[in-house]
């Protein structure tokens, strides 16, 4: 399957031609919905019993402050 990258500038063919299963969605995800994902997340198990795990979250509106 083929599905090559739209991109800004060129890159190389066989990058262009890679096709990845992963997409991306413009619309926001509320937070009551990331809350209930990011508790669910705590709670599964790690893989080899691995704690802890750290979790970052930004959107495009959030804003560093100084």
């Amino acid at each position: 399957m083929q599905k090559p990258a739209s991109t800004q500038c060129p890159i190389h063919e066989l990058l262009a031609r890679r096709w990845s299963p992963r997409a991306f969605d413009e619309r926001p995800i509320g937070a009551e919905l990331l809350r209930t994902l990011f508790e669910a997340a705590r709670w599964a198990p790690s893989s080899n019993n691995e704690q802890p795990w750290r979790f970052i979250v930004a959107s495009k509106h959030d804003h560093e402050t100084e």
